[in-house]
């Protein structure tokens, strides 16, 4: 009876107590790629491109990546768990119960007592059972969890994969690069080498040595080959470089507003200058001058194209604004004779002349230095000189002829100076002043054998013509041999020689070369047109007698347009060439 009760007790205390831990392998996956086990069927390389193409960077980079196809084992997946496990209690109770039932029925009851051997042992070993399978059927406690053991079992099948990624570095191969320009091709590379599996394509510099210019300048194409296939890109040009505004004049305004005001600008551009154009409107280009916002005249410059970091030497050139008497020949002016009732002047100078023509820079300051030297050095009054600026048409002229005629008599010096652009009437061969407003084509234009006519119906005791007229601006599509330019303006000059026979003309430049500033790319700077400089100096080396200084002028305006620009300006004296302007 004691044993029975001991089975018992010890029954009670491993319900309570009792739980424990398996770990067995499972089933993970069926159809698993074991990665280890793999075969390359194919293996391609191909060009991507890694980088948007802008004018800030103006190049086309294509990364080389390779397209490699594996054949993958598939296997049985196989993983290790452990699951926790406790007792159930109503199983175990019933085990238990049993086992007691059984025990008791083998060696304590009478049934027991009287059985055989053979039927207690029975009992006993099915007590045993029962009490083993009250213990052994247990509840498993959560979710299994996985050591992180696992391993391949019997081979299921095959399957493919494609796998993209970047081509070694060490890969060497090449490419076949073309770029191509109104279907011309521009650039061709048969054998360009793919460095560090980069391929890099410059289009902003091949694109440079074009020089492109104007507004429309299209599309460009890019073509790769590589590898049997054909990579192309095309690209709008302003999509890859820049539009810079080139200055063609030999100096024009920077401006800080879109007006021509002499209050807003900012400095004067010398030619060949190159800033880059934000914006573009009718008669202006929006232009950046370091970090401000600025602006020229369309008329001034022409765009062409080029990329951010193309190297221009020199690309913006100023010059400063010097004030009127800084320079040479603006002071110490000699005072060549006394003041001299007698003599009358008329300056006639056109400066800033509409947008086909553009302005014509330092005319105005070019004014005021013969200004200054009538007044200071030849004895003119002030209220002689007579000056007209920018005209727009002849009726200003034709007021002030009359009113100098008929103010004027045999003792009447005259000098007048005439500056502004020219043209050639090429069927008539008739010289035209230009007015401010007008082409060549216009009805606005002076005719110069009219003004010639007009200055020598005014009585003068002797008339001197000063003339920087520029012909050479708009006439340049017709040349003319040295005999045919005389010709020409003898027979338009004429009617102010043939009516006095004390009258000069002195003429800065002939038909075929334009009036030049005397200024240079290395900043050489007179402010002054080099006719009207040299006529200055001439007269502050007191030379006032018409060949004396046409001599001075033939040496020094000649050599000095050929040294700053390689190109001829050759004056002209026509008339009576013993004149003498401080002479009575």
């Amino acid at each position: 009876m004691k044993k029975l009760h001991y089975i018992l007790l010890a029954s009670i205390l491993l319900s309570f107590l009792g739980s424990c831990t398996s770990a067995r392998w499972t089933v993970k996956e069926k159809e698993s790629i074991d990665r280890s086990d793999f075969e390359i069927v194919e293996e391609n390389y191909f060009l991507q491109q890694t980088e948007k193409v802008t004018p800030d960077n103006p190049v086309l980079s294509l990364a080389l990546f390779s397209e490699v196809e594996y054949e993958y084992t598939q296997r049985v997946l196989m993983q290790r768990n452990i699951q926790d496990y406790r007792l159930r209690p109503g199983v175990m109770a019933l085990g238990v119960g049993g086992a007691a039932m059984a025990f008791y029925l083998a060696n304590i009851a009478d049934f027991g007592k009287h059985s055989s051997s053979a039927k207690r042992w029975t009992l006993n070993g099915i007590s045993a059972l029962m009490l083993a399978s009250g213990f052994l059927n247990m509840k498993p406690v959560g979710e299994p969890r996985p050591t992180g053991e696992e391993r391949y079992k019997r081979t299921t099948g095959t399957t493919v994969e494609v796998d993209t990624v970047k081509a070694d570095a060490k890969v060497d191969t090449s490419a076949s690069v073309y770029m191509l320009y109104n279907d011309l091709i521009i650039f061709e590379d048969s054998n360009q080498d793919i460095t560090n599996g980069v391929l890099n394509i410059p289009i902003g510099n091949v694109l440079n040595n074009l020089k492109l210019s104007g507004q429309n300048v299209g599309n460009t194409t890019v073509e790769v080959l590589f590898a049997d296939s054909l990579y192309r890109y095309n690209y709008a040009i302003d999509s890859v470089l820049q539009p810079y505004a080139v200055i063609n004049e030999q100096i024009t305004a920077l401006r800080n507003s879109p007006q021509e005001n002499a209050d807003n600008v900012l400095a004067d551009l010398v030619e060949g200058s190159q800033l880059k154009i934000s914006s573009i409107n009718d008669d202006w280009y929006q232009v950046m001058y370091g970090i401000s916002e600025t602006y020229i005249k369309k008329s001034d410059a022409s765009i062409i194209w080029r990329s951010e970091d193309y190297e221009v030497e020199d690309q913006v050139v100023t010059v400063p604004r010097v004030p009127f008497g800084e320079i040479d020949v603006e002071s110490n002016i000699p005072m060549l004779r006394d003041q001299n009732p007698n003599a009358k002047a008329l300056l006639v100078i056109n400066q800033n002349y509409a947008d086909t023509l553009g302005e014509r820079n330092y005319a105005l300051r070019d004014g005021r230095l013969i200004h200054t030297y009538l007044q200071n050095a030849l004895g003119y009054s002030e209220e002689n000189i007579y000056q007209l600026a920018d005209i727009s048409n002849s009726d200003s002229l034709n007021t002030l002829l009359s009113t100098l005629r008929s103010t004027a008599n045999d003792s009447t010096e005259l000098f007048v100076y005439v500056s502004g652009y020219g043209a050639i009437d090429k069927e008539q061969r008739k010289l035209q002043f230009l007015t401010v407003s007008s082409n060549t084509q216009s009805d606005s234009t002076i005719a110069v054998s009219d003004i010639f006519s007009r200055i020598g119906d005014i009585s003068s005791q002797k008339t001197v013509v000063l003339s920087d007229i520029d012909f050479a601006r708009e006439s340049s599509e017709k040349s003319f041999s040295e005999n045919e330019m005389r010709d020409i303006i003898e027979s338009n000059v004429s009617p102010l020689l043939s009516k006095n026979s004390n009258s000069s003309v002195l003429m800065g430049s002939q038909l075929n070369n334009p009036s030049r500033l005397y200024m240079s790319g290395d900043r050489e700077d007179k402010k002054h047109h080099i006719f009207p400089y040299f006529f200055a100096k001439a007269l502050q080396e007191r030379r006032t007698v018409l060949s004396d200084i046409y001599q001075y002028l033939e040496r020094n305006v000649s050599y000095t347009s050929r040294r700053l620009f390689d190109r001829p300006q050759n004056p002209l004296l026509l008339g009576n060439t013993q004149l003498n302007l401080a002479g009575q």
